[in-house]
């Protein structure tokens, strides 16, 4: 592989993260605020739980990184990677940008193998970012997606 050009990651699913975020806190406030009323056994149970609700929000993150050569995602769910070659990406229409108004943010779609990834972009500037960095040394803009 060649050199690094851009790396983005994000969950699977964007919509997801809101669910995890407040189940984790959830969990967390209720360590914090019963671990003396409550009893020590319980306590751990919860804080086992919390444990295995971080670690499957981790395994959920796909990261897109655009290297000399093409681009590679790697899925934190399975092992191995998926590496797209640069004519393909270019050519095929395998990376778009589009803009969610219901989560007001950025979202880079990758369809490619039958399978398509969504990764939040969250900002405008990581996006101009990414794309200068493309044009600059792979001289291709992302498009924007279809509706």
């Amino acid at each position: 592989m060649g050199r690094v050009v851009a790396r983005v990651s994000g969950p699977q699913k964007p919509e997801d993260v809101l669910l995890d975020v407040f189940a984790l806190s959830f969990l967390t406030i209720i360590i914090a605020a019963y671990t003396a009323n409550v009893g020590l056994y319980l306590s751990i149970v919860l804080g086992v739980i919390d444990g295995v609700l971080f670690i499957m929000m981790l395994r959920r993150i796909v990261t897109a990184t655009f290297t000399v050569d093409g681009l590679i995602i790697e899925r934190g769910d399975r092992r191995g990677r998926v590496f797209i070659p640069r004519d393909v990406v270019v050519a095929g229409n395998v990376v778009c940008i589009e803009w969610d108004p219901r989560d007001r943010s950025y979202n880079m779609r990758v369809a490619y193998g039958g399978r398509v990834y969504t990764i939040s972009l969250m900002n405008k500037r990581l996006v101009d970012k990414m794309v200068d960095r493309l044009r600059r040394n792979w001289g291709w803009t992302p498009p924007e997606c279809p509706n």
